[in-house]
């Protein structure tokens, strides 16, 4: 910290964020609007004249003027650049306890699919607004994806983009992270607002599937697959990925651009009909409505009416069809559900080893321990459930937590009881078959 600078250009300097071969990423105030602001200084001295600095600073000022004239919440906002002590610098938006897309592209650490869908549905229309501008990004991947703590997508770094609307001298040629570009940018071929969508239709099968599409020993091999080879299909992979979101992918990922999606738009729609069908809300129901269901179902027989309201207030209200993936085997989200309507299929891999109906709880085991899911629970016909997500520590009062306490453990009474009788009925069907 004693090499900290005070002030870079008029922003005062609070704390260092990181370092990276491109530069280092201060956090700072801007005193003039009252906020708080990335500051990222380039590595290179303005001085230096070796190609491959003066090729990164061109890369770093690329990015300021290429995102600096986008304004989306899906983008990273540039506020502005400048020169200080012989080190460019570009101010830009900071965003709290952010991460990267790259957290969630290994199997053990995959998103829900929803939430894929809705994040992805995020890029889409960001991709968009920047290619109606002439602005192609060409460097899509998890890395540049940031995760606000509110879960808003930030497309990054810019360093790379072409401006198609410009007439100024810019970054040009089939640069990019090689396991992500299209096959136009593998070849060094002329590139479209297309070979965007590829690339986030590589991002979508590596967070769906915990693995990019093509693997090589050498990036001339890469190069090579990406050109001449079709990926796994998704769901060879992953099943319960839904068939019409897998379709999307393969087509994002498209070899020839003419039977690609020709813009952002065009998945932003497809990825918002699939949202609106997975897990969709069941906003027609009035609170009356949901209380009075929610009163019928045994789970809640001990809860007083003032107890079942306060779980409304904190409630979901979603619905599936058969087939959907009400919690996913391996998965990390950490909420239980009280089905509303309609029966489930508990199976631990491809073996079922419960059925649960109207009225009962469903993965209370992973809320409360926060472990990774052991089963996957399947809707068998038309699902309706109550959603929680909220620690019952922090939202709800005393009697009502008493009263979670016991319906929980009720619930696994329950299922041990169950478990013994079919234990106890298997050995004993093995005792009479050796006699």
């Amino acid at each position: 910290m004693r090499d900290l600078p005070e002030k870079i250009g008029k922003y005062e300097v609070r704390s260092l964020i990181g370092r990276g071969a491109m530069g280092t990423v201060y956090l700072g105030h801007d005193p003039f609007i009252d906020r708080p602001v990335a500051i990222k200084v380039c590595a290179i001295d303005t001085g230096e004249a070796d190609v491959s600095d003066q090729l990164a600073r061109k890369m770093f000022f690329n990015e300021a003027q290429a995102a600096g004239a986008l304004d989306n919440p899906n983008i990273l906002r540039i506020f502005d650049a400048g020169d200080a002590n012989g080190k460019p610098y570009i101010v830009m938006e900071y965003v709290d306890g952010a991460d990267t897309l790259r957290t969630y592209t290994k199997p053990d650490s995959l998103l829900p699919i929803k939430e894929v869908l809705r994040l992805m549905h995020q890029c889409a229309e960001a991709l968009d607004y920047a290619h109606r501008r002439g602005v192609l990004h060409r460097d899509i991947k998890p890395a540049n994806l940031i995760l606000s703590k509110k879960g808003e997508i930030k497309i990054g770094d810019f360093g790379i983009a072409q401006r198609t609307h410009s007439d100024k001298t810019q970054l040009m040629g089939g640069m990019g992270t090689p396991m992500y570009m299209s096959p136009e940018q593998a070849r060094d071929d002329p590139l479209t607002n297309q070979t965007d969508l590829y690339s986030l239709g590589v991002v979508m099968y590596e967070l769906l599937t915990g693995r990019t599409p093509f693997r090589a020993e050498t990036i001339a091999g890469l190069i090579n697959k990406i050109i001449t080879k079709d990926p796994t299909p998704i769901r060879k992979i992953r099943p319960e990925v839904p068939e019409a979101l897998a379709k999307i992918v393969a087509r994002a990922m498209e070899k020839r651009p003419r039977e690609r999606f020709k813009t952002g738009a065009d998945i932003a729609v497809e990825l918002a009909q699939l949202l609106e069908e997975f897990g969709r809300p069941l906003a027609e129901l009035t609170e009356e409505q949901k209380f009075e269901a929610a009163r019928s179902l045994s789970f809640f027989n001990d809860f007083s009416d003032e107890e079942l309201h306060e779980v409304l207030e904190v409630s979901s209200w979603e619905q599936y069809r058969t087939g959907d993936h009400i919690i996913t085997e391996g998965a990390l989200e950490q909420s239980f559900f009280v089905i509303v309507s309609g029966d489930v299929s508990v199976l631990i891999g491809d073996t079922e080893i419960s059925k649960l109906t109207t009225g009962d709880c469903v993965g209370e085991l992973g809320y409360l321990s926060n472990v990774k899911r052991t089963a996957s629970v399947i809707a068998t016909g038309d699902v309706s459930v109550m959603k929680v997500d909220s620690n019952i520590m922090e939202w709800a009062s005393l009697p009502c937590q008493i009263r979670f306490n016991k319906a929980f453990q009720q619930t696994l009474v329950e299922r041990l009881s169950s478990t013994s009788l079919g234990l106890a009925s298997c050995m004993g069907a093995g005792q009479k078959a050796r006699g």
